[in-house]
């Protein structure tokens, strides 16, 4: 089991987290409230390894999915409709 502690405590309305497994299953992608951002999960190393934000992204992104065909391409969702996309460089 991998624990991952969003704090999700919060007054406000959000969706319910939903974290996804990675293309070749060895990263999990979670959104993550305190930075807004999405957390990378090795699941080998049962921990945080990573987090994609941005400064311009102001809402908890609370839904992921990776590009079944473009490894590496990385989109999340807010409860207020904003789509973030991620890509390799």
């Amino acid at each position: 089991m991998i624990y991952h502690d969003n704090c999700n405590t919060t007054n406000k309305w959000i969706s319910t987290f939903r974290g996804v497994w990675g293309w070749d299953d060895s990263y999990i992608f979670v959104g993550n409230r305190p930075s807004k951002g999405i957390d990378v999960i090795s699941t080998k190393l049962k921990r945080t390894v990573k987090e994609l934000h941005d400064p311009l992204m102001k809402v908890l992104p609370c839904r992921i999915h990776c590009h079944p065909l473009s490894v590496g391409v990385l989109a999340g969702s807010t409860a207020a409709g904003q789509v973030y996309v991620w890509t390799p460089k």
